[in-house]
């Protein structure tokens, strides 16, 4: 019953079936009530008849001693024998004797064999384990999204293959993979923005070669305009993450997804942000080098929270052409860059 607990917990079931799993706790805590009663029952079984057999002769007999008598489960003793663990004495029984009945009886509580403790303690662990599973089931539900502590979207989001878009730049083409089973909200709004035209025609407005290419300002369609790495989405729009809605705030941003820990290694996608938490919108930036000072989770090396959500997958040499462009003082390319279309493959 605790291996069906533990495959409970890894197919997690349990936060879809509380009843399954408090069928399989019920059947832990009867298993062990019975396993108790029939330890017990077996303890009670401890008076043991011992008969001395006739010889004719004068015989030694063991005995035990009226002074200290230890507790017996289960002796069997012949003429002759020893009984192990007792306190012996050999006494000379006359013939006239032999045919007596020797009763051994075990004074004080009762002793359960090691059977039965074993079955006693199996029981108490395999509630201690139920009990653990099931806590340990709920913490895990609550902490695997807590983005308004729906899991639902992370479930329907992993039901299909991730999606896969290719991107026509005015200097070529690359092919992008989102991670859509493991960052939902993050990839859902980025593929709301792309299905909907938002990226087609916006200019690649920040370049720095050995670094990465940032992308997605709508203010960078004039790829001259001041205002270039400020802009998001409109406030208080919405999309979907399975049949889920999710709301952006009145920012435009989405709520930062720090749950899974991917590193910022070359051609993956990463969320831009103000460097406030939940300020990331539609812009986002391609690494061309490894920036794990970037990782969310790495506070060791900077403050910046950065989620992965994607990474090209084909086109690797047209991002690091974009990547070599000459700039200027501000990081953006002297020859504007912009991204004619974006649409889904799969």
């Amino acid at each position: 019953f605790f291996s069906g607990l533990l495959f409970l917990d890894i197919m997690d079931l349990s936060a879809k079936r509380p009843s399954v799993l408090a069928a399989f706790a019920v059947a832990i805590v009867t298993v062990s009530v019975v396993s108790y009663q029939l330890g017990a029952n077996a303890a009670q079984a401890q008076t043991q008849m011992v008969s001395t057999v006739s010889t004719g002769v004068r015989t030694p007999l063991t005995r035990m001693t009226t002074a200290s008598r230890p507790q017996v489960t289960s002796l069997n003793v012949a003429a002759g024998a020893e009984v192990q663990g007792v306190q012996q004495e050999t006494a000379m029984v006359d013939p006239d004797q032999m045919d007596q009945e020797l009763y051994i009886l075990a004074d004080g509580p009762q002793q359960r064999s090691l059977t039965s403790k074993l079955l006693g303690l199996f029981g108490v662990a395999s509630i201690v384990a139920g009990l653990f599973v099931m806590f340990g089931s709920r913490q895990k539900a609550s902490e695997e999204i807590p983005l308004n502590g729906n899991k639902k979207w992370a479930m329907a989001a992993a039901a299909a293959a991730n999606p896969t878009y290719k991107c026509t730049t005015t200097e070529g083409e690359f092919t992008v993979e989102l991670f859509l089973d493991q960052m939902p909200v993050t990839a859902s709004n980025w593929m709301d923005l792309a299905d909907s035209g938002y990226y087609n025609g916006i200019h690649f407005h920040r370049v720095i070669p050995n670094f990465m290419l940032q992308f997605g300002c709508p203010f960078a369609r004039d790829p001259k305009n001041p205002r270039c790495g400020t802009g998001g989405p409109d406030p208080n729009t919405s999309f979907k993450v399975g049949d889920q809605d999710v709301q952006r705030n009145g920012g435009g941003n989405i709520p930062d997804e720090l749950e899974v820990q991917i590193s910022n290694e070359p051609m993956t996608l990463s969320m831009a942000n103000t460097g406030m938490p939940n300020s990331g919108g539609s812009q986002f930036f391609i690494n061309t080098v490894h920036n794990d000072f970037l990782d969310w989770w790495r506070d060791d090396l900077a403050p910046s929270k950065h989620p992965v959500f994607g990474c090209v997958t084909d086109g690797f040499d047209v991002i690091m052409k974009i990547s070599s462009t000459p700039t200027d003082r501000r990081d953006s390319p002297q020859d504007p860059i912009q991204m004619i279309s974006i649409e889904r493959i799969n």
